[in-house]
């Protein structure tokens, strides 16, 4: 399946606030899948999605952690937020911690 079918079915499922499925497709998707799926899950907001949107916080593709940051920040929560933090501190990729931390900036 094409990457904009699976990006199309992913924002589907997100008008739907539905996480289970979209957990699904991520686990055969390559990281442009991810990211989408990624940004789908940190809007509906859900246990599944806080629990899924933390495992890809390490990731080994950069583009992925900086999305599970991203969607961790969308999800709001204080220990979200800590998180985030805690991947800025950790991260080795300098474009990945710029990333991060502009997103944390203009989360406040």
């Amino acid at each position: 399946m094409s990457d904009q079918k699976e990006v199309a079915k992913i924002e589907k499922f997100v008008e739907k606030r539905k996480s289970a499925p979209i957990i699904k497709l991520m686990g055969k998707a390559d990281s442009d899948v991810l990211v989408a799926a990624l940004e789908g899950l940190g809007k509906i907001a859900d246990e599944d999605s806080f629990n899924q949107i933390t495992h890809y916080l390490e990731h080994e593709d950069a583009k992925v952690r900086v999305a599970a940051c991203k969607a961790a920040l969308v999800v709001n929560t204080e220990y979200m937020k800590t998180r985030v933090r805690h991947q800025l501190m950790v991260e080795s990729d300098a474009d990945a911690k710029k990333q991060i931390q502009d997103a944390l900036n203009s989360s406040k």
